[in-house]
Formats: structure tokens, C-alpha cells, sequence
């Protein structure tokens, strides 16, 4: 007999990783169904819909809203008996869990998606996780660095903590999948010529992601390569005004500001060099964007955040820099730049360790033996 799964998604407009759940998992084992938070008519959505997947909508607007979200989720949850709920993100967690404890789901699981975020920057949010991590009855970690906030930091039982990795879908990366017109739209779009060097960087406008280290190396690589062009993309956050201030003294032909591009594959084969340089070991809980550029087959420059410090080698996959170093970011970029010794084999070694031990079929497998011990 199929087990009913109901996914808990906050806030999610648009995101691969639930695509390639839904695309990939036994549907002969798991009958699927999605509630999604704040994103009726979205991407998301209308994915669901194209294969089949029933999606319950329901709205949120602030904690005043919590206890009207939990309560619907909970009339839902008692309605269609579910074997297993799996929520997704900080509000969708504490409604759904909450609503799955009310509604006496035996099995309980979240997916952590941040790491120490409430511990550095809002304490008071501490005891919501605490909460959550009680209510639970499989906590799946997406890193070690995850992991050890909660066992170390939370002190939750071992027992209840699964360390599944995301992963990518490697046939949208292999070599010869994102053709070359895709990529020629996308450097007429931003106005990109074949010959300039660009230095790519998909990130949220966030203190915690370096920019602040990032734009003046750039600077300083303009100095060499005086046509290079900074990409910023997913460019939006809390930090953005200091953003543009760091921004304000380049001319405006040396900078592109990317609010969202749907073919993220393809803005990858625009990139010269790409960065990732969080502040902090424990700034991202996971990191995508590691896997997706290293991936793409783009050197790489990177901080040991996240997953990075499981597989990234400095000069052997990747080149890795020290915390809040804008100097060494600044060598890294020119060394990529200058085409420096070793290049082709450290890009081909960084597409073979994510091809290996990231492929996103590996974590679907993994949630399958978890969902089949429920």
C-alpha cells in the first residue's frame, strides 16, 4: 500500500529541489501531496500540477496568522490521514508540526534548512527551534555543519537526526546540456560580449555573504582587467543599500544587477570565475551554489561554509580563501583570470566530486529508505 506524504512548503515560489523530488521518487510507493504556503499560482504550483500532484493553498501574513494556518493544516492533516508530513522552512515548519502532533501523524519530519542563524542573530527565535526539534520525529540535516547545530547547540537526540545532503541534477549540467544559444540570449540580455571576463556571484543581499569583501577585490581586479564585469544576481536583501553603496564609485558598465534569471544552468556558462565567500563557517547551512558551479564546470573561488568544508580542496577542486579576506579573494579572482597552472584539471575535478557524491537521484534514495521506515 502507497504511503500519503503531504510536502509543507513556505513561501516557495519556484525551487528545483522540490521539482526533482516530485520527478524522481517512487510514485508507486508514495502518494504525494504538497500544501503550499503564499504561493498559489506560482511556479511551484503550477509544476505540481502538470504532474499530477494535488497542492492545498493557504495563506500567511505574520505570526498573527500562525494559529488560523495551524489550525487549517490541522483539518487537513485529519482529513486525508497522512502517513508521513515533511515540512519545509522556518514558518511551515512550526504550523505544520505543530498541526501533525495535533492531528496525531505519526510520522513527523523537517528538513533544517538554516544552521545557527537564530543563535547569532535573533536568540529569542532559539526556544521556536527547540520547539520544533520536540515535535518532530526525524530531523533531516542537509550538512554537517547542520547537523552539528543540532546535536551540539540543541542537544537533540541523535536518534532523530538524518544527515541527507541536497543534491543537483547532474543531466541538466553534463557537458553539451546547456547550449550554447541559451547562453548567447543570456549575454545579449545583460549585454555581455564574448571577450569580457566576468566574475559571477548568485547571492541573496545578506551581511553573512561576503559582499562586503567581494566588491572591492573586484575593484582591485579592475585594475588588471580594466573591461571585467561584476554579475550580481539575486540581487535583493536586508544589506542591499550597503551593497550599492560599495557599488557607487565603479561605472555602471562594470556591473550587472540580477534580480532573478529562470535559466540559472545557462547564467552559469556566462561566468569567467564565480564566488561564494560567506563570513562564517556556519553563514549557510547547506550552499547550492557550490555544487551548481563547480557543476557547470566554472572555476570557482569559495569560502569553507556549509557543505564546502566536506569536499572543497584548495587547488585541487577549487580555490579556497580565508574568512573576510579581501586580499586573498582579490589573488583567486586574477589567478582564475590569468588562466593560471592547473586550471582545466582543478574545473575537471570539481565537476567529478559533485557528479559523484551530489547527485540529487543519491538524496531522493535516501529520503525514500527514510519515508519507507515510517
Amino acid at each position: 500500500m502507497k504511503k500519503k506524504v503531504l510536502t509543507v512548503l513556505f513561501n516557495i515560489s519556484k525551487a528545483q529541489e522540490h521539482e526533482w523530488f516530485v520527478r524522481f521518487i517512487n510514485r508507486e510507493a508514495f502518494e504525494l501531496e504538497f500544501a503550499l504556503i503564499n504561493a498559489k499560482d506560482s511556479f511551484m504550483h503550477r509544476f505540481l500540477q502538470s504532474h499530477n500532484v494535488p497542492c492545498h493553498h493557504f495563506t500567511y501574513n505574520g505570526k498573527k496568522d500562525l494559529p488560523a494556518l495551524t489550525y487549517r493544516l490541522f483539518l487537513l492533516m485529519v482529513r486525508n490521514k497522512y502517513d508521513i508530513v515533511h515540512a519545509h522552512l522556518f514558518e511551515g515548519t512550526l504550523a505544520g508540526m505543530l498541526a501533525a502532533r495535533l492531528a496525531g501523524v505519526k510520522h513527523r519530519i523537517t528538513t533544517r534548512h538554516y544552521s545557527d542563524f537564530h543563535h547569532v542573530w535573533f536568540p529569542g527565535a532559539v526556544k521556536y527551534d527547540k520547539l520544533i526539534n520536540s515535535l518532530t520525529t526525524k530531523i533531516v540535516a542537509i550538512s554537517k555543519n547542520v547537523e552539528n547545530i543540532l546535536l551540539n547547540y540543541e542537544h537533540v537526540n541523535p536518534e532523530k537526526v538524518r544527515l541527507i545532503h541536497h543534491g543537483i541534477d547532474m543531466d541538466d549540467y553534463k557537458p553539451g546540456a546547456v547550449n550554447v544559444d541559451r547562453v548567447n540570449k543570456l549575454r545579449e540580455k545583460y549585454s555581455i560580449l564574448p571577450e569580457q571576463p566576468v566574475v559571477g556571484v548568485i547571492s541573496r543581499f545578506i551581511e553573512l555573504k561576503g559582499l562586503q569583501y567581494l566588491i572591492p577585490a573586484f575593484k582591485d581586479v579592475l585594475k588588471t582587467h580594466p573591461d571585467a564585469v561584476l554579475i550580481l544576481a539575486n540581487a535583493s536583501g536586508s544589506y542591499k543599500k550597503e551593497v550599492m553603496n560599495l557599488l557607487s564609485d565603479l561605472d555602471e558598465s562594470r556591473y550587472r544587477l540580477i534580480v532573478f534569471e529562470n535559466d540559472i544552468a545557462a547564467l552559469y556558462k556566462l561566468f569567467s570565475c564565480f564566488v561564494h565567500i560567506p563570513i562564517t563557517a556556519s553563514a549557510e547551512a547547506f550552499g547550492q551554489i557550490y555544487l551548481e558551479a563547480l557543476a557547470s564546470e566554472i572555476p570557482s573561488v569559495f569560502s569553507l561554509s556549509g557543505v564546502a568544508p566536506e569536499f572543497a580542496v584548495d587547488k585541487e577542486n577549487c580555490l579556497v580563501v580565508p574568512f573576510k579576506n579581501k586580499e586573498k579573494v582579490t589573488e583567486a579572482i586574477q589567478f582564475i583570470l590569468d588562466k593560471g597552472p592547473s586550471l582545466e584539471r582543478m574545473v575537471s575535478n570539481g565537476y567529478k566530486v559533485i557528479a559523484t557524491r551530489f547527485d540529487v537521484r543519491t538524496k531522493i534514495h535516501k529520503l525514500e529508505q527514510l519515508y519507507s521506515e515510517a
